[in-house]
């Protein structure tokens, strides 16, 4: 138990470091004036028919802050899911290595999946359903808010499912396969998750991509260790270890 309560108090100050860093980072970034040369830029792309490049890899439909704050807001989202997902695959790390005195990790790790799923859904795009002015119609016609909207219903789907499993509530197998297909699902959505053109746009896009490459590795290993294909831990130390690789890579998301 005393193991239990310092994890647990070491996970909930990482978030609290991680809220507090990117909170005053985004206000910081917010209050900064915008620079006349953004401003040009933005001008010459609406001369030529383009996306002006301050909020080129957001929305389909007019964004409801400005393009600074805008910005701050979806960085805090990633690196706030990005403490969420870290400490998520330790526990799950722990539960791999299984004993008694994880036996508590096997329950955590789910747990923090289920409450990233409601973290993301206070912290939805501010111009959509449930909290912005869009209806849900509106909202679910724009392609990014959409994919948003799965990702929380897979990540809240990863939580509840792998937790009752962790209870010995749903035993049959096929249970077993939902979170390494939900988990594909995601990464496959995040090579189509476009954000805009330009070249802020295709660095957000090589960052998607990597983190989906290693979901895509990180479920098929898992899989070898639901099957128990080897005899060696090396599949559960892989798939936990590299979920952990995509948090890292949320912490560090940039725009």
């Amino acid at each position: 138990m005393k193991t239990y309560r310092a994890v647990i108090v070491a996970g909930v100050v990482v978030l609290l470091l991680v809220a507090g860093k990117n909170g005053v980072c985004a206000q910081e970034s917010a209050s900064e004036p915008h620079h006349h040369q953004s401003a040009a830029t933005d001008e010459a792309a609406k001369a030529v028919g383009e996306q002006p490049a301050s909020g080129q890899h957001h929305h389909h439909r007019p964004a409801i802050l400005p393009p600074d704050e805008d910005r701050a807001y979806s960085e805090w989202n990633h690196h706030m899911a990005g403490g969420f997902v870290l400490l998520a695959g330790a526990f799950a790390l722990l539960a791999t290595v299984k004993g008694p005195r994880f036996a508590w990790a096997r329950y955590g790790w789910p747990s923090l999946f289920f409450f990233l799923g409601v973290f993301l859904f206070v912290r939805l795009d501010p111009e959509s359903w449930p909290w912005g002015p869009l209806t849900f119609w509106e909202s679910v016609t724009d392609a990014q808010v959409l994919q948003h909207m799965l990702f929380i219903l897979i990540v809240l789907g990863i939580g509840i499912i792998e937790w009752l499993r962790a209870k010995g509530t749903l035993t049959h197998l096929a249970w077993a396969w939902v979170f390494p297909s939900l988990a594909l699902s995601a990464s496959v959505m995040l090579f189509l998750h476009k954000h805009g053109e330009g070249p802020s746009a295709e660095k957000i896009y090589l960052h998607h991509s990597i983190m989906a490459t290693a979901g895509i590795v990180s479920m098929v290993a898992k899989v070898f260790d639901d099957a128990r294909l080897f005899d060696h831990k090396f599949c559960g130390y892989l798939w936990t270890m590299l979920i952990m690789f995509v948090g890292a890579m949320l912490l560090i998301y940039s725009e």
